[in-house]
């Protein structure tokens, strides 16, 4: 599974076979046929372990939220942020490597997220509408796609290099983790906010 997340994100789904993920991971041709029966299943089993954990934690953001009359911006949008995170402090490599793969299924507007995505719109819609009541139901919903874009691209490809981590892109410091994650937060939400 290691091998093909780290290929798929790489590369895109289609551009990789099963045989090159099978011998990549040191294993015989029928293996992931044997595992996950086709593409498909594999992809399934990759998002199933990779998702969870992020939503589990959006979630319960998200319903702390929903008790706020009128919710913060930065607070919503770490709603966003945050979970995207999610296990990178206990295991940053793994954690990049799941976050890189959903974001090139969502770059390659993957019909595996696409429920996903409107998903998340509808989630945080109606904390927008009350943080944001300036903005109309169209920009509202687009700057939130932005806002979702920037997040994953932002955490997925650049973490290495914007948190000047010891050794020019070795494993954060749980210092650098979170002032990376309230830089982009406070980013975002600026983009946001403007009229």
């Amino acid at each position: 599974m290691d091998a093909a997340e780290r290929l798929f994100a790489e590369r895109g789904i289609d551009a990789v076979s099963l045989r090159t993920i099978n011998s990549e991971a040191g294993y015989s041709v029928a293996a992931l046929h044997y595992h996950f029966g086709t593409r498909d299943g594999l992809v399934r089993a990759l998002l199933a372990r990779a998702q969870p954990a992020m939503f589990e934690q959006r979630a319960a953001m998200v319903t702390n939220l929903e008790q706020q009359a009128k919710p913060d911006v930065e607070d919503i949008v770490a709603a966003l942020v945050y979970p995207l995170t999610a296990g990178m402090r206990e295991n940053f490599g793994a954690s990049v490597a799941q976050l890189r793969f959903l974001v090139r299924l969502s770059f390659d507007r993957s019909p595996y997220l696409a429920r996903t995505l409107d998903d998340s719109v509808a989630l945080f819609r109606p904390l927008l509408r009350r943080a944001l009541p300036h903005l109309d139901e169209r920009a509202l919903t687009r700057r939130w796609l932005f806002a979702a874009d920037l997040a994953q691209h932002a955490l997925a490809n650049a973490l290495e290099v914007h948190l000047d981590a010891p050794g020019g892109g070795g494993v954060p410091t749980r210092q650098q983790l979170e002032h990376f994650q309230r830089d982009l937060v406070g980013f975002i939400s600026g983009g946001l906010r403007v009229p």
